[in-house]
């Protein structure tokens, strides 16, 4: 018996010893131990060491009991598997808390295709489905009608957005921009044409490259920009659709964690722990971004929007998107600093009274859903017809000011 109880101390020292040097070739995302690792992975590392020096030191009789229960063990790990394998299956059956918006949103970055200037961008003329949802890209990319040359006395109106003004995981014609359309032509007693141009991922940066690429040659007469949380985040080049889910060039720990990671049970756990859990007081996240590269990159952009538009007589307005005005309040502010002269409605105010749960596509997916795009659109309607009239004032009493030539009737 000494002999099996050797080869099973040898084999149990060796997978531990294994995996603690694996683990040892992980660099963490925000690397302040060694420039390697993070406080948290530091911790991991210690409890992995420490089970392996205990599998090392510990003696023959230890592993005694293990031998003799040898055959239960398999069968609890044979029946641990089953159960785990059932419960996985009934996560991909019952959906529960919208667990299937990884999946659609992994098979959304896989349709991108690479733009040397905008990192990346849709398809061109193509069409189809995420979940329920069928989505339709016209000639430009964007989802949304064809759009045909400006017919005369057409009030323009282009929006600018990531996934939000995009309408991840809503009907084409229940979004806010198209909802936009049949609302502003009653209220401005014009034709109105509302032209999409959001895209999932789109940071400042790119919304404002893609506004001097192609949105200014849109002749837009308004440009509403939608700025959301993570417009502070940095897209670089060369864009792969395939990075995130394939194996290739990545260390074993990420090769494992990519491959967990296709489990629903893995993500149900992972939203739990990082989303479910309450926000440590103290402010949001983005506080910590304050002087980050993607904050200082946004902010240049945003006052870059608003120096085109100023040129070009162009009204602009930014409607910044939280569900509650004490979200994101330095990023707000900054906002605020950055676009001066610009009205920046706080989108937070419009949802006083009303539970996320109704606004939402599910609690996984915190995106607007059907109801919560009629609330935006009800309310930058009247947002933006306010505007207007103001400027329409101001061009009266001979005011100097951005639009004055262009504004409504």
């Amino acid at each position: 018996m000494n002999t099996h109880l050797r080869y099973m101390k040898l084999s149990a020292v060796i997978i531990a010893w294994g995996g603690v040097l694996l683990a040892a070739t992980y660099r963490s995302h925000t690397p302040v131990v060694f420039d390697r690792y993070s406080w948290g992975y530091v911790v991991l590392l210690g409890i992995l060491v420490g089970v392996a020096m205990t599998l090392s030191l510990a003696r023959l009789t230890w592993y005694q009991p293990l031998y003799q229960a040898r055959a239960g063990l398999v069968i609890s790990g044979v029946s641990l598997l089953l159960s785990l394998g059932a419960f996985e299956l009934a996560l991909r059956l019952v959906d529960p808390l919208g667990l299937s918006y990884y999946e659609q949103a992994g098979d959304y970055v896989r349709d991108k295709l690479p733009d040397d200037q905008l990192v990346f961008r849709h398809k061109p003329s193509w069409e189809t489905r995420y979940g329920d949802v069928r989505v339709t890209y016209n000639e430009r990319g964007l989802r949304d009608r064809p759009i045909l040359p400006k017919a005369a006395g057409e009030y323009r109106i282009l929006a600018l957005g990531d996934s939000v003004t995009f309408g991840w995981g809503v009907d084409q014609d229940k979004t806010f921009v198209a909802r936009l359309e049949s609302l502003l032509q009653g209220r401005l007693h014009r034709p109105v044409r509302t032209i999409n141009s959001g895209v999932g991922g789109y940071n400042t940066v790119q919304e404002v490259t893609y506004f001097k690429q192609e949105g200014i040659a849109l002749q837009p007469d308004l440009v509403m920009l939608t700025y959301v949380k993570n417009d502070i985040e940095v897209n670089k080049g060369p864009f792969d659709p395939w990075a995130q889910s394939s194996l290739w060039g990545k260390s074993f720990p990420n090769m494992v964690i990519t491959m967990v990671g296709k489990f629903w049970l893995y993500r149900l756990i992972y939203h739990t722990y990082h989303y479910a859990l309450p926000e440590p007081q103290g402010g949001s996240a983005t506080t910590s971004l304050h002087e980050g590269t993607g904050w200082r990159q946004s902010m240049a952009a945003l006052h870059e929007l608003v120096v085109m538009c100023e040129e070009r007589h162009i009204p602009l307005i930014v409607f910044f998107h939280r569900l509650d005005s004490s979200e994101n309040k330095p990023l707000f502010d900054a906002v605020v600093q950055h676009a001066q002269g610009v009205p920046i409605k706080d989108m937070g105010q419009w949802y006083g009274g009303l539970r996320v749960s109704s606004i939402v596509n599910s609690k996984v997916d915190g995106h607007p859903n059907a109801e919560g795009h009629r609330v935006m659109a009800e309310h930058m309607a009247e947002d933006i017809v306010g505007y207007l009239a103001q400027l329409k004032d101001r061009a009266s009493l001979g005011w100097p000011g951005i639009g004055v030539a262009i504004v409504g009737p």
